[in-house]
């Protein structure tokens, strides 16, 4: 059945306006001003923004190790994500023993996944090392649309800087994107080894064991290793910086556009709203990597936000539970699981924080959700509402608001870190291709129907 919707203001990344729009199949099959068909089903939009549904690059749905596994999996994640106004993630797998090859990780998602997610979904790569093994095995996994590699800094599975100039040189001549996790491993392991030698294992010091020059010094190290790359002709030395944090980090990473370098920025809601005074406050929950800042550096990054020198907001979703959280860290911040859930919230957030009190447009609200995570991370015909494009679609409605609540909210885990926060405009109306997963703010689509996505760049 065709579906109708009028008189919605459609966000678009480049100039919104009012217009109606016509679903046919998959497809936006007609965009305009007094649209009719007959037979259709009709969406009275008016007063409501409609937007592409949103693309949340950075998601980690099916980690876990053997203490803990996050709470959701793909089906339930996806059915939050679809709760929240966002129709694609691009998942980032965990990592395998080492040494695993590079396919191992991407298997077991592609099997979660399969039949099993209510949003499509692509799928990152990531690097636990790096040979001509890897490298060969990566560009088959370019071949079959998985076109973005992450690269960590830190943790065991990390990277030196010979294999991380290696990895950006191989992945810019194959048509692929390096992310990178950006902090400094031996500051980060140092302060871990003084704290806990002197007792801080406390919440409260988590965020001053990976202080924001960790941050900056990597993505400093990153655009430098990028940048003699690119002298040696074989790579443009692209970049793509994840859950920026800092605004010590965001110095770098201006400075490495203005050497005419390409280095994109990622940041995600908690890094807007949220402080390190949440870890007197609510202490193990807000336990994620990077850690909260300072309220100067939230200001910062949503002025960069406004400005356009960030390019897309994800959401580093990991569900991680306050249980679990408790039970390994209770006694030790540092062995407690990372990570905060947000699947669901991030469209309504950014929707109510930043544009209806004014610190974003709806156009970049729209480009950071949605359009500038489709151009860059390769994710054909989504992101934009436009004949011939997947008709991806979020209807907004500002009249409804809500107080977040981890017992209202659709994702599956015991706590959000956004409790109590009022946010004003939520998703009345969700389409997948065509189809309408929510209708009137109530789920529909009752099976999943999401589909991996080959993403080339």
């Amino acid at each position: 059945m065709p579906f109708l919707i009028k008189n919605g203001i459609i966000g678009d990344n480049e100039k919104s306006f009012k217009a109606d729009i016509l679903i046919n199949g998959e497809k936006i099959s007609a965009l305009g001003e007094d649209i009719s068909c007959s037979g259709a089903d009709v969406v009275d939009a008016g007063g409501c923004y409609v937007v592409p549904g949103g693309i949340d690059p950075h998601t980690h749905v099916m980690l876990g190790n053997a203490l803990a596994k996050v709470s959701d999996g793909f089906r339930a994640a996806t059915e939050a994500a679809v709760w929240g106004g966002t129709t694609t993630i691009v998942e980032h797998p965990g990592f395998e023993s080492p040494g695993a090859p590079l396919h191992m990780a991407i298997d077991k998602t592609l099997l979660e996944g399969h039949d099993n997610s209510f949003a499509d979904y692509g799928i990152h790569a990531v690097f636990q090392h790096w040979d001509s093994y890897i490298e060969g095995e990566m560009k088959r996994a370019v071949s079959h649309g998985i076109s973005t590699g992450k690269i960590y800094l830190t943790y065991d599975g990390k990277l030196e800087d010979s294999a991380v100039f290696a990895a950006i040189e191989s992945l810019g001549s194959g048509g692929a994107l390096p992310f990178f996790h950006a902090e400094n491993d031996t500051i980060v392991k140092a302060l871990r080894t003084e704290f806990e030698q002197t007792g801080k294992t406390a919440p409260t010091f988590w965020p001053d064991s990976r202080p924001d020059f960790a941050e900056a010094e990597a993505i400093y190290r990153i655009a430098a290793i990028a940048k003699a790359v690119r002298e040696t002709g074989n790579a443009l030395g692209d970049t793509y910086i994840v859950h920026l944090s800092t605004r010590e980090g965001l110095k770098n990473i201006i400075g490495a556009r203005r050497s005419g370098l390409t280095m994109y920025a990622e940041t995600c809601p908690q890094y807007l709203l949220l402080t390190k005074e949440r870890y007197t406050a609510s202490g193990l929950d807000a336990v994620m990597a990077p850690p909260l800042r300072e309220q100067s550096d939230c200001d910062a990054l949503w002025k960069a936000l406004g400005n356009g020198d960030i390019d897309t907001v994800g959401t580093d979703h990991c569900s991680f539970s306050r249980a679990d959280k408790q039970r390994l860290g209770g006694e030790n911040v540092f062995k407690s699981p990372g990570g905060v859930p947000g699947i669901e919230t991030r469209l309504p957030l950014l929707f109510s924080e930043g544009y209806l009190k004014g610190k974003i447009s709806l156009e970049q609200f729209v480009g950071v959700t949605a359009a500038n995570v489709a151009r860059i991370l390769g994710v054909k015909d989504k992101g934009k509402i436009a004949e011939g494009m997947d008709a991806d679609i979020t209807i907004i409605d500002p009249g409804i608001e809500k107080t977040i609540s981890a017992a209202t909210l659709h994702q599956k885990v015991d706590y959000t870190p956004y409790e109590g926060v009022r946010a004003r405009g939520w998703p009345a109306y969700v389409w997948l291709r065509g189809q309408p997963a929510i209708a009137n703010g109530k789920l529909v689509a009752h099976e999943p129907r999401g589909k991996f996505l080959k993403r080339f760049l």
